[in-house]
């Protein structure tokens, strides 16, 4: 039994090795590729949901009105007239008259998915046939739309989603969450971008064009999805077109200030990617080498081959996110903050491990039961 407990610790740790060293050259093969181009630029509607206003929600939106771009229009939705997030895009028009910019107030509800009936809003106001769906809590550069839009103009590609690295804030809270998206989640997309064909989107960045959208039945059709931005990608590619990851990075910036907040949203992610990636999610069980590591050697001590494999297994993780960091995603404080790295695969764990049992997850002031095709229930408000 002790040998057999031997191997399998073994053979889990050189998984984790094999994919720490991949994940360096499929970020590579990602970001050597040639941007695409287009001329002319098509004009693009941006659509922003909005709720509450967090202290760099300013800063965030007018990241979008200094867009080197020909034409675009900005719109902003919100469900309520007294919502904090109305002052700062008024004080944006104010701001930037220059910019097309425009305050939808809708508070009717289509489904159980609040966001996407902003979005289904929105749409209708829209007067450009690509529509770009960014979450309020993304800050891009000036070139973001002549990033992401040239592939749009392929009459197969029907979406566009981009990786994302998280701002390294100095709210513990927020920071924590920085550190799980840098170092696990972008790991986890950057290979998938290599070894499966995309069919999902990210919610940082979505780029899609309205006929695509239609011919899935609009936002109705995502109205009661938690994954909303999964299930778009999905379903676009059902409908026969192509989805693509860009070569291209935005930045979001974690609103968690507390633990229980971080612990909530971390649990809606992991549970959420169960629902719609099943076999995929439980895969990722063979990737936390640290975890490995630390129980490899805490069974099998007096083994120089354990301590050897082990060593070797973080020693990988370390460069591996290093490399990524800096060269990649270019996150700040890469460095600085690598010996927390195997903490956060160990929190990553026993998230990963908590979201098994259960179907619950809280979202903002509800919490809601995911059901087994991803749709959901309100069962409190």
């Amino acid at each position: 039994m002790g040998t057999i407990l031997f191997l399998v610790f073994a053979g889990l740790l050189l998984i984790a090795s094999l994919y720490y060293l991949f994940t360096p050259y499929a970020a590579w093969r990602l970001f050597r590729k040639t941007p695409s181009s287009a001329n002319p630029l098509p004009p693009v509607s941006i659509f922003k949901p909005l709720k509450g206003a967090p202290k760099d929600l300013y800063a965030n939106l007018a990241s979008f009105c200094h867009l080197d771009y020909p034409a675009f229009q900005l719109l902003f939705g919100v469900r309520d007239l007294h919502d904090p997030a109305v002052t700062v895009v008024q004080r944006l028009q104010q701001d930037f008259p220059d910019c097309d910019i425009a305050l939808i107030v809708n508070p009717e509800i289509i489904g159980s998915n609040n966001k996407v009936s902003t979005l289904h809003h929105l749409s209708r106001a829209a007067r450009y046939d690509i529509f770009v769906i960014t979450d309020g809590d993304v800050r891009v550069q000036p070139n973001y739309l002549r990033a992401i839009i040239p592939p749009l103009t392929e009459p197969e590609v029907g979406l566009i989603t981009c990786p994302y690295r998280s701002h390294m804030t100095t709210r513990v809270p927020a920071f924590v969450e920085s550190l799980l998206i840098n170092t696990v989640f972008t790991s986890l997309v950057l290979v998938a971008s290599q070894i499966e064909k995309t069919s999902y989107a990210f919610g940082a960045t979505i780029a899609v064009k309205r006929r695509c959208l239609e011919d899935i039945g609009g936002f109705a059709t995502l109205a009661d999805y938690l994954a909303d931005d999964y299930y778009l990608g999905y379903l676009v590619t059902q409908a026969g077109y192509q989805a693509r990851i860009v070569p291209h990075v935005v930045e979001t910036r974690p609103g968690v200030s507390t633990f229980g907040e971080l612990f909530h949203h971390q649990l809606r992610w992991a549970r959420t990617q169960r629902t719609c990636r099943p076999a995929g999610y439980f895969g990722t069980l063979v990737i936390y080498g640290t975890v490995w590591a630390l129980l490899g050697l805490a069974a099998f001590w007096p083994s120089p081959w354990m301590r050897a494999l082990a060593l070797l297994t973080v020693s990988l993780r370390l460069l591996s996110t290093a490399v990524v960091g800096k060269v990649f995603l270019r996150t700040s404080r890469t460095l600085r903050t690598l010996w927390l790295v195997p903490l956060t695969d160990v929190l990553s764990f026993l998230v990963w491990c908590l979201s098994l049992r259960g179907n619950t997850v809280r979202w903002g002031e509800s919490t809601f039961q995911v059901q087994r095709d991803g749709k959901m229930a309100s069962v409190s408000s």
